[in-house]
Formats: structure tokens, C-alpha cells, sequence
């Protein structure tokens, strides 16, 4: 039966191939660019997405979605290169003290915020002190645990973090309790970046944000749209290059392809399969596309407190009765099957790990342990009600979320798929009690193992809203092995560690992992330096645009879309 599915499952993808070229039109050409040598200043980028965003304050964003905005209005002392190093940023130059335990900041003289007051180490200390807050939302608050003073400030025993020192105008230090190997990595992230003196010592979701990066916001109509515009303060000189930068939300992704190829957008990264194909095949296409350097992971999120994922057995079938193989044909270019937590760049080729496989016989047996067992002749058992599986419209789960639920009724588990807007799929998914399973990302904040343990699978990451660790799972066991993690400074012994995490959830299951997935983005020819970066999705911050001059309506009329044919703009809709 199975060589028999798998050959299906080729015939399938052949299939969906020749509909992809077949049954489309070619795509029209790229648009013309123009010819200068250098990057020159001037013109307006245009980006959109089908997802929303809930914030635009560094202390609680902690989507990649947002992510890409807050890049953008926030910078830090130091940030990520295209290729993941730590450099500095409104810092320039740190140090590190030979025990680990003291890092120092010295601020670049003259920076400014938006607001023109000038960024001091008192602002440093007051940004940190802001995020890190009881009261803050605790996004990645875990990741600062070992600056000295902070469980006494969160536990409200200090009105400041004693870690965090201010040494003079322009210097400040960090000082930790123990070594971490991910500190400097994590303070690169977005949360602890300096906000203007406006937003205060305390979080406040009605606050204006306002920050130290190369642009600053204009206007934010929620749901709909952000504008940025360029900070001519901005402490590198001639950058940014373009001088605003509209992202618009809750868009179709047929739309955002039509729009894109109009040229009323200039990147496109959230293409229908149909459509990665069809840049792909085109030479005059190819080279203007690439798949993201960053790895995100995807897969099941169980709530360990919601029956009946309370039950580690069931649990463990769900990861036995998933076919990665299977979900891999949902869009086989952007997706690779993954049965761990590490992807390969972190973890390594390792084909002896244990991991998570498809197994039916072992799902199975795995329904009989939990008290619920299944009879596939009959289907008759099971677990005995239906499960609400909350998604949402647009993206990639939209399509794997019913090839899970076919693969999961095969062992007794009936999902009901209930599709929500994606604000609302991130605020229920991530809410104490609210929902029992959902498929769940992760997506690289900084290059080391810890952070696909520490926000998604730690107790330190739960928190009754907006809860990174959605699964809400504590084990006691793992929280030890990432602490030693963390202040293990010999890279094969930390290596070693986060196999034995890997291994803990793999086998405890609050996520059935599923795929490695790589976002395929295209660009217009006239957006230059668009960076592939191994940290920042969609880095547009060193990009410009290169664009002949003004063309007339009619040489406009001449790249729009040629007509479809009728098959084809059927496979359209039913995509």
C-alpha cells in the first residue's frame, strides 16, 4: 500500500506541475530598471502581506510579520549581519570581560531618536528595564534571565534591574549572574532596542511608537496599512536609500501576485505554488527570485492543558500518524520534512536521531495506551468528540490543515476546522485554555539552538496571553538541560545538551513537527541589494530602487496581465 500511495503522491506532483505551466499563462516580463552604477536616494518601496500585524512596540512584537517593520523603526546596539554575526549598530564597539560576565556598550556619539532627543545609556537602561517590566507581556523576557537583578525585579523586590549599569553618557554595561553563549546573540534580537523617551519607563499598548532606526512611522491604520518613512537623522550618512516605505495588509495573495507584476508592489513573498513555478520557469524571472536563508519550522501545536493533549499518549500518536511526506506535497518547492526541533543548519545531518516518524501501526497503539483505541474496519473508537482546530485563511496551513485532518481521522481523532482572520488565530492560539490544536511556526530570531527551545518549549515562556510557548508545556527536566545549554561554553558539550532536549520533546510531543519550510520571495529588477539575510526576513534595509524614468499610461497598459484562459483562471479560484 505504501509504494502504491507514493507512487499516487509522484503522479500528483507531476500533475500539479504541468497545471502549474500548462494551464497559466507565462508571467509578464519584469518591469525595466534603469541603469545607475551606485545606489541613489529617492522613490517609494511597496510591500504587502495577507496577515496583519498587533503591535509596533519592540517589547511585545514577536511575529516575523512585525518583525520586518520593527527592523526597520527600531535599531539596537548591536544587530545581525546577511550572514548572522553580531556587529554594532547604535553601539560602536562592545566588549566582552574575559569571565563572561560583563558586556559593554559604548554608544556612537550624535544619534538621535525620531524625536530628535539624542539616545543616551540612560534611554538604554530604561528601554530594557520597560520590556523586562512584570507588567510587560513576556514575550522573550526569558532570554534575559541571567543579567543580575532579574528575578528580583520581576518579582517586584527592585524598582530597577541592578545588571543593567549606566557608566557615563555614551557607555553602559550588562552585567550577568553566570555565563550565557547566547547573550550577545540575544540582545541583538528587537525587544531590548531603545525607545524614545515618550514611551516611558512602562509598557503601554496606546503609546506612539517611536524609535532610533533608519525609518520612522507616519501613519499606521490598523488592519489595513503602515507607512514609514525615511529618518534623515539616521546615523549612517546617504542611508536609508528610499525615502518611504508602505506595507499594506490583508491582502489576497492572487492579489498581491496581480499587483506585483503591475508593478503597484515590489517584492512578492507569499506566492500560491502555481506561481513559485511559474517564476521559477521563466529565465527572465529565475534570477530575480530566492528562497529565504533563515530556516522556520513548522507543525502540530498540542495544548498539553486542553484534553485530549493532556494525555502524553495521544500526543505521541499525533506525531506518529502524521505523513510529512504527505504534507511535503502541499507546496514541495518551499517545503522540506522535519522530524526534530533543530533544522539541519543547528542540529546537523544526524540520520541515528530518534526523532518523530510516521508510523500508523505505532499511532495505533499509542490511541490504545491513552484509553482511546481506534479500529480502522469499522471506525468505530477514538477519542469521542470533535476537536476544534483553529486556522486561518491565505497561508500555506490553510491547505495542510485538511491533509491533517484526514491523516489524524485515521486513528480517531476528528478535527473540525474552524478558519479565523490571522490577528485573531494568533491571539486564540497563544491564550491559556483556548485552543486544544493548531499548526504553529517558528521562525530563526539569531542563529543558535536555544532559540527554538527557550521561547516555544521552556516554562519561563508561558504566560496566560500571547504565550510564545502556545502548548503551554512545562517539563522540569528540559527547563534544566537549557539552562546548562546556555552557559555551556564548549560548542560540541552544548551540542550534545540540545540533542537531549531535542530528543525530550520529540517524545513528549507538545508539537508533531512537520516541515522545514523556506519562504520564496520575488523581486522586481529594479529594487537593488535586496539581501538574502540569515536572521531578518524580507531585509529591505540596505535596498534601492533603481526605476527608469516615469512611464506614460499607455507603455504602462503594455505590462498588464495578459488574459487568462478559462481552465486557468479556474485553477486560480480553486488555488
Amino acid at each position: 500500500m505504501r509504494s502504491i500511495r507514493r507512487k499516487t503522491e509522484a503522479a500528483f506532483g507531476a500533475l500539479l506541475a504541468a497545471g502549474a505551466f500548462g494551464c497559466r499563462e507565462p508571467p509578464p516580463a519584469p518591469l525595466p530598471h534603469g541603469s545607475s552604477p551606485a545606489p541613489v536616494r529617492g522613490g517609494e518601496m511597496h510591500l504587502a502581506s495577507f496577515g496583519d500585524i498587533k503591535s509596533l512596540d519592540p517589547a511585545v512584537a514577536g511575529d516575523t510579520l512585525t518583525g520586518e517593520v520593527i527592523e526597520l523603526m527600531y535599531a539596537g546596539l548591536v544587530d545581525f549581519d546577511a550572514q548572522g554575526h553580531v556587529v554594532p549598530d547604535l553601539a560602536e564597539r562592545f566588549e566582552r570581560s574575559d569571565d563572561g560576565l560583563v558586556y559593554r556598550f559604548f554608544l556612537r556619539e550624535g544619534i538621535r531618536f525620531h524625536d530628535g532627543s539624542p539616545v543616551t545609556a540612560r534611554d538604554v537602561k530604561r528601554s530594557i528595564e520597560r520590556t523586562l517590566h512584570p507588567d510587560t507581556p513576556p514575550t522573550f523576557s526569558a532570554f534575559y534571565d541571567r543579567i543580575v537583578g532579574f528575578d528580583d525585579y520581576q518579582g517586584r523586590r527592585a524598582d530597577h534591574l541592578a545588571g543593567v549599569v549606566v557608566e557615563g553618557e555614551r557607555v553602559v554595561a550588562i552585567h550577568l549572574r553566570e555565563p550565557d553563549a547566547s547573550f550577545l546573540a540575544a540582545f541583538a534580537m528587537q525587544n531590548l532596542r531603545p525607545v524614545c523617551p515618550s514611551a516611558g519607563d512602562r509598557y503601554d499598548d496606546t503609546w506612539q511608537p517611536c524609535g532610533a532606526g533608519p525609518f520612522k512611522l507616519e501613519a499606521w491604520d490598523r488592519g489595513r496599512s503602515v507607512r514609514l518613512v525615511r529618518f534623515d537623522g539616521w546615523w549612517q550618512p546617504g542611508k536609508p536609500y528610499f525615502d518611504a516605505l508602505t506595507y499594506t495588509y490583508g491582502m489576497n495573495m492572487s492579489t498581491e501576485r496581480f499587483k506585483f507584476e503591475r508593478g503597484d508592489l515590489d517584492v512578492d513573498r507569499e506566492l500560491l505554488l502555481a506561481d513559485i513555478f511559474r517564476y521559477q520557469g521563466d529565465p527572465r524571472w529565475k534570477p530575480l527570485g530566492a528562497y529565504d536563508a533563515a530556516p522556520s519550522i513548522g507543525g502540530e501545536e498540542m495544548n498539553v492543558e486542553i484534553a485530549p493533549f493532556d494525555n502524553v499518549e495521544v500526543r505521541r500518536a499525533v506525531a506518529c500518524a502524521i505523513d510529512r511526506e504527505q504534507i511535503r506535497m502541499v507546496k514541495p518547492p518551499a517545503l522540506t520534512p522535519l522530524y526534530r526541533v533543530l533544522p539541519p543548519t543547528l542540529s546537523g545531518d544526524d540520520p541515528s536521531f530518534p526523532g518523530q516518524k510516521y508510523d500508523y501501526a505505532a499511532a495505533l497503539e499509542h490511541m490504545r495506551r491513552a484509553g482511546y483505541p481506534y479500529d480502522p474496519a469499522t471506525g468505530k473508537g477514538g477519542w469521542p468528540k470533535p476537536i476544534v482546530y483553529v486556522t486561518y485563511k491565505q497561508g500555506l496551513v490553510e491547505y495542510t490543515a485538511q491533509v491533517i485532518q484526514q491523516q489524524l481521522a485515521r486513528i480517531g481523532l476528528r478535527l473540525e476546522i474552524r478558519m479565523v482572520s490571522y490577528p485573531t488565530y494568533l491571539a486564540m492560539s497563544k491564550r491559556r485554555g483556548t485552543v486544544a490544536i493548531t499548526n504553529s511556526g517558528w521562525s530563526q530570531d539569531f542563529p543558535d539552538a536555544s532559540d527554538f527551545f527557550e521561547p516555544i518549549f521552556a516554562t519561563a515562556a508561558i504566560n496566560d496571553e500571547d504565550s510564545n510557548n502556545g502548548s503551554f508545556y512545562s517539563n522540569p527536566k528540559l527547563d534544566d538541560i537549557l539552562v546548562r545549554a546556555r552557559k555551556e561554553l564548549d560548542p560540541a558539550v552544548r551540542k550534545r545538551l540540545y540533542d537531549d532536549a531535542d530528543a525530550i520533546v520529540c517524545d513528549d510531543a507538545p508539537w508533531a513537527m512537520e516541515y522545514l519550510y523556506r519562504y520564496y520571495g520575488v523581486h522586481q529588477p529594479y529594487v537593488r541589494d535586496l539581501a538574502q539575510h540569515n536572521v531578518w526576513s524580507n531585509y529591505v534595509r540596505d535596498a534601492w530602487l533603481d526605476k527608469p524614468p516615469a512611464r506614460t499610461s499607455s507603455a504602462r497598459a503594455s505590462v498588464r496581465l495578459a488574459p487568462r484562459s478559462l481552465l486557468g483562471s479556474i485553477l486560480a479560484v480553486l488555488e
